[in-house]
């Protein structure tokens, strides 16, 4: 027969237990919206865990959409059917355990959870992919609006690499303003795809979020009024919650666009001389923890063509 633990056994366990759940939480929240399915099935496994050991699971549900909330993610319906789901669980559990009246509600709602996650997960990936498919033309251009992230930088990589014309009309500084500014421009160029990448300085000069949206989709809708396609960069605007409520999410999905995630400016900040990643890989894609440097406007331009691929479905390689 063995004997139970001792208590300084059981104490060491609970702060292992603890030491385990606080990086958890703090990589659940600074997770990028395109792992954010990866984040609710890693909250929702802790729960079976806990289920299996016969414990309350509300707690990791109700940490899980705490989370959700915190992040102000683009609530698609998707994501909305399971945050209801979520939250009819948490409540539900610990109800059912003093009433047994309440075990059957909280038992479907419980298996409806793996359904509604698959769903939501392929919807999350898929509506930030286009459906349309055009064929390539090889002397329509393709054009860049942005800022200081693309002036001069990824869009001048992909004119050597690239067997169509590419056209960089990105700015330093340029709003979502400047960008609505330039449509008149851009369409005399008679582009076929539009890339835009805008949106960052909107934030930080505190402008309307409306108006942010506005602009972006009148930009949206004059490319498609010219028969273009429009890539849209997910720009970060937080580490942890967007204030924007995952804006460029929501017009990828309303519009049929191809987005590239924000994993991808992100990734400029985590490899800089001025993080962990940065040094201890030695792969610095920033000067300055932000703008990239060489090896920063290559891995963009590498986003970039790989959507450019996707829509077209075709090698715009020289």
């Amino acid at each position: 027969m063995t004997e139970p633990p001792s208590r300084a056994a059981r104490i060491g366990a609970q702060v292992l237990r603890r030491l385990a759940f606080y990086p958890f939480l703090a990589a659940s929240l600074l997770v990028f919206p395109a792992w954010l399915p990866w984040m609710i099935v890693g909250w929702l496994i802790l729960a079976g865990v806990r289920f299996y050991r016969a414990r309350p699971i509300w707690p990791p549900l109700a940490f899980c959409i705490g989370i959700l909330l915190v992040k102000r993610v683009d609530w698609s319906p998707s994501v909305l059917v399971l945050l209801l789901l979520l939250i009819a669980v948490a409540v539900l559990d610990p109800l059912s355990r003093r009433k047994p009246i309440f075990n059957l509600a909280w038992l479907l709602a419980t298996i409806l959870l793996v359904p509604a996650w698959i769903g939501m997960a392929i919807a999350w990936t898929t509506s930030t992919h286009t459906s349309r498919h055009p064929a390539l033309v090889l002397d329509r251009p393709i054009v860049c609006l942005g800022d200081s992230l693309s002036s001069q930088g990824y869009p001048r990589l992909l004119q050597k690499r690239l067997r169509v014309p590419v056209v960089d009309l990105a700015q330093g500084g340029y709003t979502t303003e400047d960008g609505k500014n330039q449509i008149a421009e851009m369409l005399s160029l008679k582009p076929q795809t539009v890339i835009v990448e805008l949106g960052g300085h909107d934030s930080l000069r505190g402008k309307d979020f409306a108006e942010t949206k506005g602009n972006l989709e009148k930009i949206i809708l004059a490319a498609r009024g010219a028969g273009a396609e429009v890539i849209l960069f997910e720009i970060p605007l937080g580490f942890i919650s967007d204030p924007h409520g995952g804006l460029d999410r929501q017009l990828a999905r309303k519009h049929d666009l191809e987005l590239v995630h924000d994993g991808a400016i992100r990734q400029l900040v985590l490899f800089s001389p001025f993080t962990p990643l940065g040094r201890w890989t030695g792969r610095v894609l920033s000067y300055d923890g932000l703008h990239p440097n060489d090896a920063g406007n290559e891995f963009l331009a590498g986003r970039v063509e790989a959507a450019l691929e996707r829509v077209y479905r075709a090698s715009l390689r020289r």
